[in-house]
């Protein structure tokens, strides 16, 4: 089971944080909520509207897709490659906002403009952009339809320090401005304090920890949240890496993840030897 006994309720306007170790089942999470997998028990409901079966005709699909957009976490895959900038913003626009074409290209300006992208790039294809820049693309589709729900699965992980400054800033302005509801995903506790109002910590797909996103990052309870947050690296990372080699594979990691830590640390200690 990938996923079990997960309960939680965002309110309309409201922010939560879902973290976890890679495999604890966030990304499922996602994808149930935005009906690209179907659950095998429970319910999904957003915008008072039951989820939990798929939608069967176009005008409901479109209808969902306008209330909730998701901004997947690797760009290289989420974008067609065929598919210029400016038309995939445009496609969104034209299926849920029916506008006109001269006012599709000026919001296709402005949405390129708010994730710090110049107007130029509209003409390119998505393999002669960045990593970086590619996110920031999806996250400017995402929002072309002027969802009343967006998540955002590790969406600002592939940025620069400085870009994703910028983004995060442009996502709470847009939030405060549009009462949009954010379920954000990230193994990035510092930007989970930054953009949610609530947090919750998964383990093998389980609920541990559900509360403020103060409580939980900043008096987490359970053993879990706790050990997620000491593993975040901080001064003297680079010999707590050496110290670290002996110490035997925990269940916040596979052991080939383990082995890579292990091996990593063995290699930080040749020069010293």
């Amino acid at each position: 089971m990938a996923v079990g006994g997960v309960d939680f309720t965002v309110a309309r306007g409201g922010s939560l944080g879902i973290v976890g170790e890679s495999g604890s089942g966030k990304t499922t999470i996602a994808r149930m909520v935005s009906g690209l997998e179907r659950p095998t028990s429970g319910t999904i409901t957003v915008a008072s509207r039951d989820r939990s079966v798929p939608a069967r005709r176009r005008a409901e699909r479109e209808r969902r897709g306008r209330e909730l957009q998701i901004v997947f976490q690797d760009p290289y895959t989420s974008l067609d490659p065929r598919q210029k900038v400016n038309a995939c913003i445009d496609e969104v626009l034209q299926i849920h906002l029916r506008l006109d074409k001269v006012e599709r290209r000026r919001r296709t300006l402005e949405l390129l403009e708010q994730v710090g992208l110049d107007g130029g790039l509209g003409r390119s294809l998505p393999q002669n952009l960045s990593g970086g820049q590619r996110q920031r693309v999806a996250i400017a589709r995402a929002l072309a339809a002027e969802p009343l729900v967006l998540i955002l699965d590790e969406a600002v992980s592939a940025l620069d320090v400085s870009i994703q400054a910028q983004v995060i800033n442009l996502l709470n302005e847009i939030r405060e401005r549009t009462g949009m509801t954010y379920v954000f995903i990230s193994h990035n506790l510092a930007v989970v304090r930054q953009l949610t109002e609530r947090t919750l910590v998964l383990q093998r797909g389980q609920v541990v920890e559900y509360g403020s996103t103060e409580q939980v990052i900043g008096r987490p309870e359970h053993d879990y949240t706790k050990r997620l947050l000491e593993s975040v690296p901080g001064p003297g990372w680079e010999a707590s890496r050496v110290r670290a080699r002996q110490t035997p594979p925990s269940d916040l990691e596979t052991p080939v993840a383990w082995e890579e830590r292990r091996t990593a640390a063995e290699i930080q200690r040749v020069p010293q030897e």
